[in-house]
């Protein structure tokens, strides 16, 4: 397993190589960034010209993208050393790892909790579904899992607005949280407020973005868990288990499912950039300020350190995610062995 682990992990460094260079590449066709600084009258072109030379934008192609990978890797594994994989254009003053920090929190809350649900929903309806198959609940199952994979988040998002927050009024219509909270009959800043009171209220807000963004989630994963529960129930150890008298429960958990949570690991594994980059639109209907708002904004305003350092984040979570699946194939599933 180590030998493998290590093969895998210097397999990932060519890639990273090229992932970084073709989207600097393809980054830099925007023009300038630098040019956009002219527009501010508080800045003189002078100083544009030093920031040039700073990071290196006044050398050729090949140069800057040396330059670049040196100062990422720098600043990610020595932090006091680097830069902060470079300034935002849009935000002056600020480094892009302190913007992107400062929009990691609300991002990750929403994913997690996005991820989280549609694995306690598919799951348990996915193997209902496999054990009951062609049954009412399996067609129910099944009917909402295809509306959940074509459902357009947006046009969704949107209409959940308008039921739940608008017209019932149930729910927040968006924002992460209340500006003034009620305590003891009077309105205090929501920092002020008990942490529990904190708590129950950004939970509120999160409702209908974590629906929304999970909803594709629940419908793909469901039919996942149950083609895959389908096939190993027919397999012949199944029904040796069976003839043997062993607990049905026995037989479907430990068992069925154990193995069938084979496909499924491979699609936990490679949702892990959603809780980085999978919520532009949803967090843009519900007016959340995190990463996915800021990857729009860096794309559209050519911020172009801040939006390098957004599309490796999301490569290292894909690899790391795939080579994590990978590693729990073997835990899952006592047949796979790495030598």
């Amino acid at each position: 397993m180590r030998n493998f682990i290590t093969r895998r992990v210097l397999q990932l460094i060519p890639l990273f190589v090229g992932i970084s260079f073709i989207t600097f590449w393809l980054l830099t066709l925007q023009g300038d960034p630098f040019h956009q600084l002219l527009l501010n009258p508080h800045i003189k072109a002078e100083d544009v010209a030093r920031l040039m030379h700073q990071w290196n934008w006044d050398k050729p192609f090949l140069v800057r993208y040396f330059y670049w990978v040196k100062e990422f890797v720098t600043s990610t594994f020595v932090p006091s050393h680097g830069n902060g994989w470079g300034f935002s254009i849009l935000a002056p003053g600020q480094t892009a790892r302190a913007l992107i920090l400062q929009k990691i929190p609300m991002t990750l809350t929403l994913g997690i909790s996005a991820l989280v649900f549609a694995f306690v929903i598919a799951l348990p309806i996915g193997i209902y579904s496999a054990i009951r198959q062609y049954s009412i609940g399996d067609y129910i199952g099944t009917f909402f899992a295809f509306f959940g994979m074509s459902m357009p988040a947006f046009w969704f998002g949107l209409m959940l607005l308008l039921l739940f927050g608008l017209k019932l009024g149930w729910l927040p219509i968006g924002g992460m949280h209340t500006d003034l909270l009620t305590v003891n009959g009077s309105q205090v800043d929501f920092y002020a407020a008990p942490w529990i009171m904190q708590f129950a209220d950004r939970a509120k807000h999160l409702i209908l973005p974590v629906v929304v963004l999970s909803l594709m989630d629940v419908g793909s994963w469901m039919r996942y868990v149950r083609s895959s529960m389908l096939e190993v129930i027919r397999q012949d150890y199944i029904r040796t288990a069976r003839a043997k008298g062993a607990p049905e429960r026995t037989i479907l958990f430990k068992h069925a499912l154990r193995n069938a949570m084979t496909p499924i690991i491979t699609l936990i594994g490679l949702s892990l950039p959603s809780l980085l980059a999978g919520a532009m639109i949803t967090e843009q209907v519900y007016s959340l300020d995190g990463m996915g708002r800021l990857t729009i904004q860096a794309v559209l305003g050519n911020d172009i350190f801040v939006g390098m350092a957004i599309v490796m984040m999301d490569a290292i979570l894909v690899m790391s995610g795939s080579l994590l699946a990978d590693i729990l194939y073997a835990v899952v599933d006592p047949r796979i062995r790495y030598s």
